[in-house]
Protein backbone atom coordinates (compact mmCIF):
# COMPACT_ATOMS: atom_id res chain seq x y z
CA UNK A 1 0.00 0.00 0.00
CA UNK A 2 1.91 3.02 -1.07
CA UNK A 3 0.62 6.01 0.55
CA UNK A 4 0.26 9.42 -1.10
CA UNK A 5 -1.72 12.77 -0.46
CA UNK A 6 -2.92 12.93 -4.26
CA UNK A 7 -3.57 10.07 -6.70
CA UNK A 8 -2.95 11.56 -9.86
CA UNK A 9 0.59 12.97 -8.34
CA UNK A 10 1.10 9.46 -7.04
CA UNK A 11 -0.01 7.59 -10.49
CA UNK A 12 2.64 10.39 -12.33
CA UNK A 13 5.44 9.31 -9.40
CA UNK A 14 5.15 5.74 -9.92
CA UNK A 15 5.35 6.12 -13.90
CA UNK A 16 8.34 8.16 -13.66
CA UNK A 17 10.09 5.58 -11.63
CA UNK A 18 9.19 2.60 -13.60
CA UNK A 19 7.84 3.35 -17.02
CA UNK A 20 4.60 1.76 -16.22
CA UNK A 21 1.29 4.02 -15.67
CA UNK A 22 -0.92 2.51 -12.45
CA UNK A 23 -4.18 2.22 -13.64
CA UNK A 24 -7.27 3.68 -11.84
CA UNK A 25 -9.01 1.60 -9.11
CA UNK A 26 -11.94 2.90 -7.64
CA UNK A 27 -13.20 4.13 -4.62
CA UNK A 28 -13.79 2.77 -1.34
CA UNK A 29 -16.72 3.90 -0.28
CA UNK A 30 -17.02 5.04 3.40
CA UNK A 31 -13.39 4.63 3.72
CA UNK A 32 -12.26 8.01 2.03
CA UNK A 33 -9.77 6.49 -0.24
CA UNK A 34 -9.29 5.69 -3.73
CA UNK A 35 -6.79 3.75 -5.77
CA UNK A 36 -4.68 2.93 -8.22
CA UNK A 37 -3.28 -0.45 -8.99
CA UNK A 38 0.18 -1.87 -10.72
CA UNK A 39 0.54 -5.49 -11.24
CA UNK A 40 3.49 -7.66 -10.16
CA UNK A 41 2.34 -10.52 -11.42
CA UNK A 42 2.02 -13.60 -9.31
CA UNK A 43 -0.71 -12.74 -8.05
CA UNK A 44 1.17 -9.52 -5.87
CA UNK A 45 0.59 -5.77 -6.94
CA UNK A 46 1.25 -1.88 -5.81
CA UNK A 47 -2.21 -0.19 -4.55
CA UNK A 48 -1.44 3.27 -4.35
CA UNK A 49 -3.90 4.88 -2.02
CA UNK A 50 -4.69 8.29 -2.00
CA UNK A 51 -7.75 10.41 -0.53
CA UNK A 52 -10.95 10.44 -2.65
CA UNK A 53 -12.31 14.34 -3.34
CA UNK A 54 -15.26 13.26 -3.91
CA UNK A 55 -15.82 11.85 -0.33
CA UNK A 56 -16.39 13.75 3.24
CA UNK A 57 -13.34 12.35 4.32
CA UNK A 58 -13.61 13.59 7.98
CA UNK A 59 -12.57 10.55 10.66
CA UNK A 60 -11.38 8.27 7.68
CA UNK A 61 -8.02 6.94 6.70
CA UNK A 62 -8.58 10.14 3.47
CA UNK A 63 -7.84 12.48 6.21
CA UNK A 64 -5.05 10.74 7.56
CA UNK A 65 -3.48 10.76 3.43
CA UNK A 66 -4.83 14.33 2.66
CA UNK A 67 -1.65 15.80 5.24
CA UNK A 68 1.28 13.29 3.76
CA UNK A 69 3.96 15.19 3.29
CA UNK A 70 5.27 12.65 0.89
CA UNK A 71 4.28 9.30 -0.36
CA UNK A 72 5.67 6.14 1.70
CA UNK A 73 4.59 2.29 1.92
CA UNK A 74 2.28 2.67 4.51
CA UNK A 75 1.40 -1.47 5.00
CA UNK A 76 1.17 -4.48 3.31
CA UNK A 77 -1.51 -7.34 2.41
CA UNK A 78 -1.44 -11.31 2.47
CA UNK A 79 -3.72 -12.84 0.75
CA UNK A 80 -5.50 -16.21 2.24
CA UNK A 81 -8.69 -17.87 0.94
CA UNK A 82 -9.66 -19.05 4.31
CA UNK A 83 -9.18 -17.21 7.46
CA UNK A 84 -9.43 -20.15 9.97
CA UNK A 85 -5.59 -20.55 9.51
CA UNK A 86 -4.51 -17.04 10.46
CA UNK A 87 -6.87 -16.43 13.42
CA UNK A 88 -5.34 -20.18 14.76
CA UNK A 89 -2.18 -18.63 14.86
CA UNK A 90 -3.34 -14.93 15.78
CA UNK A 91 -4.88 -16.41 19.11
CA UNK A 92 -1.83 -19.02 19.76
CA UNK A 93 0.44 -15.32 19.89
CA UNK A 94 -2.63 -13.59 22.20
CA UNK A 95 -3.40 -10.94 19.05
CA UNK A 96 -7.03 -10.34 18.10
CA UNK A 97 -8.80 -9.50 15.14
CA UNK A 98 -11.54 -8.14 13.48
CA UNK A 99 -12.72 -8.52 9.77
CA UNK A 100 -14.67 -5.79 7.56
CA UNK A 101 -16.69 -6.36 4.48
CA UNK A 102 -15.13 -4.12 1.73
CA UNK A 103 -16.20 -3.12 -2.32
CA UNK A 104 -15.55 -1.11 -5.05
CA UNK A 105 -16.57 -0.51 -8.71
CA UNK A 106 -13.70 -0.24 -11.16
CA UNK A 107 -14.30 2.43 -13.97
CA UNK A 108 -15.33 -0.84 -16.36
CA UNK A 109 -18.65 -1.41 -14.46
CA UNK A 110 -16.80 -4.82 -12.58
CA UNK A 111 -18.10 -4.71 -8.94
CA UNK A 112 -15.89 -6.24 -6.65
CA UNK A 113 -16.41 -7.69 -2.88
CA UNK A 114 -13.81 -8.96 -0.26
CA UNK A 115 -13.13 -8.96 3.00
CA UNK A 116 -10.43 -7.79 5.20
CA UNK A 117 -8.98 -9.10 8.86
CA UNK A 118 -7.46 -6.62 10.45
CA UNK A 119 -5.30 -8.19 13.72
CA UNK A 120 -5.39 -6.25 16.86
CA UNK A 121 -3.39 -6.32 20.05
CA UNK A 122 -0.51 -6.63 18.89
CA UNK A 123 2.56 -5.20 19.19
CA UNK A 124 4.24 -4.49 16.15
CA UNK A 125 1.35 -1.20 14.74
CA UNK A 126 1.79 -1.07 10.49
CA UNK A 127 4.42 -3.53 10.53
CA UNK A 128 1.75 -6.02 10.70
CA UNK A 129 -0.10 -7.17 7.66
CA UNK A 130 -3.37 -6.98 7.32
CA UNK A 131 -5.20 -10.36 5.45
CA UNK A 132 -7.45 -10.73 2.45
CA UNK A 133 -9.65 -12.45 1.39
CA UNK A 134 -11.05 -11.73 -2.25
CA UNK A 135 -13.64 -14.03 -2.07
CA UNK A 136 -15.34 -14.49 -5.59
CA UNK A 137 -13.80 -11.39 -7.02
CA UNK A 138 -10.97 -11.52 -9.90
CA UNK A 139 -7.69 -10.63 -8.35
CA UNK A 140 -6.28 -7.61 -9.21
CA UNK A 141 -3.18 -8.47 -10.18
CA UNK A 142 -4.72 -10.01 -12.94
CA UNK A 143 -6.13 -6.96 -14.22
CA UNK A 144 -4.07 -4.07 -13.05
CA UNK A 145 -1.08 -3.29 -15.50
CA UNK A 146 2.01 -4.91 -15.69
CA UNK A 147 5.68 -4.56 -16.63
CA UNK A 148 7.21 -4.40 -12.94
CA UNK A 149 8.25 -7.37 -10.97
CA UNK A 150 8.69 -7.40 -6.72
CA UNK A 151 12.08 -8.67 -5.83
CA UNK A 152 11.98 -8.32 -2.58
CA UNK A 153 9.93 -6.91 0.25
CA UNK A 154 11.32 -5.52 3.71
CA UNK A 155 10.07 -5.15 7.05
CA UNK A 156 12.17 -3.33 9.71
CA UNK A 157 10.46 -3.33 13.07
CA UNK A 158 12.26 -2.54 17.05
CA UNK A 159 10.85 -6.31 17.41
CA UNK A 160 12.17 -7.90 14.63
CA UNK A 161 12.42 -11.42 16.56
CA UNK A 162 9.01 -11.72 17.99
CA UNK A 163 7.13 -10.62 14.38
CA UNK A 164 10.14 -12.87 12.08
CA UNK A 165 8.33 -15.97 14.81
CA UNK A 166 4.94 -14.70 13.62
CA UNK A 167 5.49 -14.83 10.18
CA UNK A 168 7.29 -18.43 10.33
CA UNK A 169 4.25 -19.60 12.31
CA UNK A 170 2.22 -18.29 9.63
CA UNK A 171 4.20 -19.07 6.62
CA UNK A 172 4.69 -15.75 5.80
CA UNK A 173 8.11 -15.52 3.98
CA UNK A 174 9.47 -11.60 4.24
CA UNK A 175 12.51 -10.26 5.35
CA UNK A 176 12.58 -8.87 8.84
CA UNK A 177 15.42 -6.33 9.89
CA UNK A 178 15.56 -4.91 13.63
CA UNK A 179 15.58 -1.50 13.80
CA UNK A 180 12.59 1.40 13.58
CA UNK A 181 9.52 0.91 11.81
CA UNK A 182 10.04 1.08 7.72
CA UNK A 183 8.77 -1.11 4.91
CA UNK A 184 10.84 -1.29 2.20
CA UNK A 185 10.43 -2.56 -1.45
CA UNK A 186 12.83 -2.85 -4.57
CA UNK A 187 11.06 -3.74 -8.27
CA UNK A 188 12.88 -4.12 -11.30
CA UNK A 189 10.65 -2.48 -13.83
CA UNK A 190 11.22 -1.06 -17.63
CA UNK A 191 13.10 1.59 -16.23
CA UNK A 192 15.33 -0.59 -14.38
CA UNK A 193 15.50 -1.12 -10.55
CA UNK A 194 12.99 1.32 -8.19
CA UNK A 195 13.31 1.30 -4.60
CA UNK A 196 10.52 2.03 -2.52
CA UNK A 197 10.54 3.25 1.36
Amino acid sequence: MFAVSDLDAGIEQLKKLTGVSAEFGGSHAGAGTRNALLSFGNEQYLEIIAPDPMQDIAGTMGAELSSLQGAYIRTWAVATEDYTPVTSVLERFGYGHHIIEMSRTRPDGVQLAWQILFVTHQPHGLAMPFFINWLGSKHPARVAPGGCELEWFSVQCPGADAFQRFCGAIDINVRVVKGDLKLSAQLQAPLGTVALA
